[in-house]
């Protein structure tokens, strides 16, 4: 079934704020995720939560996708990354859970035709910036539940593969490096 994205989720930016060194609350910027659109690294970048900001925490089965800046991308919160509140450069997408699965929107979103598209919405400027009334016109593509789970599940085991094998791949660099050094110590 075909939705648009609109009218299955709630979308608002995200919080601007500075960060803080220290804290409970991660304040997620793009640079904290990799390649693959995960989280990789988060130093000194924190908020506070007090009354104002607290509509801006994920909640389970939300999704964030980068809506200005170069590089556009989807990723779903989970409850196991800790509390979390994105900042504005992050669209949030609060779904229906009863009809998406928020790892699915955001694979769904991260596919090369979808970011095709959103780098067309936002094109104009030097920075991409995609604007809400265009982003919810999006058209998803949603079957059911059961099937979106069977799509993500297949996802993060090919993920997996690619984590393993880049791991595999910068040990084999390591060993090569210490049987060259190894050989041309001998020769020296």
């Amino acid at each position: 079934m075909i939705h648009k994205l609109g009218d299955i989720a709630e979308i608002q930016f995200g919080l601007y704020e500075k960060p803080l060194a220290e804290g409970e609350v991660k304040y997620l910027h793009a640079g904290h995720f990799n390649n693959l659109h995960k989280p990789a690294k988060f130093e000194e970048s924190f908020v506070k939560l007090n009354g104002k900001n607290n509509k801006f925490l994920l909640q389970p089965n939300d999704v964030i996708l980068a809506g200005k800046g170069h590089r556009t991308f989807a990723w779903a919160y989970s409850l196991d990354f800790g509390q979390a509140i994105p900042s504005s450069l992050f669209y949030i997408i609060r779904t229906q859970s009863s009809v998406v699965l928020g790892e699915y929107l955001a694979q769904y979103l991260n596919t090369e035709k979808i970011q095709y598209n959103l780098k067309l919405i936002g094109a104009g400027g030097t920075i991409t910036s995609i604007p809400k009334k265009e982003l919810e016109e999006i058209k998803v593509h949603i079957p059911a539940l059961k099937e979106q789970k069977k799509i993500v599940d297949f996802i993060e085991l090919l993920d997996e593969d690619l984590r393993l094998t880049q791991e595999l791949l910068e040990k084999r660099t390591a060993l090569k490096k210490g049987l060259i050094n190894k050989i041309m110590s001998e020769n020296i």
